[in-house]
């Protein structure tokens, strides 16, 4: 069986497919034909609507005029208003994922699976869930039922005749097995590359995966080799937002940032604000569990702290100015391939070189085949159950004693003490 996995992202849209020979795995990302024909990693998630109606995809050639339809990713699944209604901003991107399906269809038939991601917080990831099931069983509906597998008859319907044909399949668990889809949380599918090459410590560690439309952040530990998430958070600021898309020229083609200038001092400000809003909180809610849980100084836990890892990865990771230490996390890792398992990923020489590994990593994350999509966080209380209940002891030199439980959780210590307070 082949696995895809699809990063449908705000600005651009990349997949990755996993296949099985033999006993042996290998990665390959799925390359799209832009307006002259030439192959890319990255597909605009762009869509264009001539004066006649007529609809366009990803690449637009520069020579065709209408109007351009952009963040409807980010307008189906969250609350920024992006001039669009939220059943315009769905139907756009059932249509854009129909455009996707045709293309892996055409390559690998129908025998596939797709692992999505969707940008959530911890409380509201069921919800997304569904709504990203509904979505992709909807493209799918077009794509094998009313288009019967014929793109060029998808491609020649028009915007009005296309909204008649679509019908937003309601969530189901029955739908969900039919089309084979699982749906995992953007911030936790970016942690799996790194956990199946076991380039990260024990300990806890934050991943901030810098998107188009939002940030995701994600609390996690790594035991015996697997991931255990402790909270989801997302702040509903990504690129659009730092480089000012409000007042970007609609015919822009090419919404992708391709230099830091373009990013705005005083929105960075802000962004990085809320980010280390949610740092000095998270660092609060720790704080408050240590104390009701362990009998110890709470400079233990500041101690633990010090210089944990911060991986940054999405396409706003690209920017140095944007990966900064928050708070006790001030270990910064940059998503490479050294983070990858490279034998097994193919053109991974090409890849390197045109520095995409932060761009494709959770495409990469997403297609590593899994059994099931059932992902909770794990109670925040047990980030300190192994040392629950423990209490101060002094050795014969008088100095504090770590227990080895504690310093085998990997905790450490922030210069930022004081903003705890």
């Amino acid at each position: 069986m082949i696995t895809v996995g699809l990063d449908f992202g705000t600005h651009q849209t990349k997949v990755c497919v996993e296949s099985k020979e033999g006993v042996e795995l290998s990665y390959d990302f799925f390359k799209f034909a832009d307006e002259k024909g030439k192959l890319q990693y990255t597909l605009p998630s762009i869509i264009q609507i001539d004066h006649n109606g007529n609809m366009a995809y990803g690449y637009i050639p520069e020579n065709r005029k209408g109007q351009i339809i952009r963040y409807f990713k980010q307008a189906t699944f969250t609350k920024v208003n992006m001039g669009q209604s939220k059943k315009e901003a769905t139907c756009f991107s059932i249509w854009y994922l129909a455009y996707i399906l045709f293309d892996l269809e055409e390559k690998y038939g129908t025998e596939f699976v797709i692992q999505m991601g969707v940008p959530t917080d911890g409380g509201h990831y069921e919800s997304q869930k569904q709504l990203a099931v509904s979505i992709l069983a909807s493209a799918y509906k077009l794509v094998e039922e009313v288009f019967e597998n014929d793109k060029i008859l998808f491609l020649n319907c028009k915007a009005l005749d296309l909204l008649e044909k679509t019908d937003i399949v309601p969530y189901s668990k029955n739908i969900k097995e039919e089309y084979g889809m699982l749906v995992f949380p953007e911030a936790y599918a970016c942690l799996m590359p790194l956990i199946s090459s076991s380039k990260i410590a024990t300990g806890m560690s934050l991943m901030v995966d810098i998107g188009g439309g939002t940030t995701d952040i994600s609390f996690f530990t790594i035991n015996n080799n697997k991931p255990q998430v402790f909270d989801f958070m997302s702040v509903d600021k990504g690129l659009n937002f730092l480089i000012d898309v409000e007042s970007m020229l609609n015919n822009r083609l090419d919404s992708n940032v391709k230099d830091a200038s373009e990013i705005k001092e005083d929105r960075k400000n802000i962004f990085q604000h809320e980010v280390k809003r949610l740092c000095v909180n998270l660092i609060g809610r720790l704080r408050g569990e240590f104390g009701r849980q362990c009998s110890m100084r709470i400079d233990r836990l500041m101690e633990a702290l010090e210089k944990r890892p911060i991986i940054y990865t999405g396409g706003g990771s690209t920017f140095s100015i944007l990966r900064t230490p928050y708070i006790g996390f001030k270990d910064i890792i940059h998503i490479s391939e050294r983070e990858w398992r490279v034998k097994a990923i193919k053109e991974i020489v090409t890849i390197k070189a045109l520095n995409l590994c932060p761009i494709l990593s959770t495409a990469y994350g997403l297609s590593i085949s899994v059994a099931n999509d059932d992902i909770q966080c794990e109670p925040f209380s047990d980030v300190f159950k192994s040392v629950r209940g423990y209490k101060e002891e002094k050795n014969n030199d008088s100095k504090y004693v770590f227990g080895s439980a504690i310093s085998s959780s990997g905790f450490n210590y922030n210069d930022d003490y004081d903003a705890l307070k």
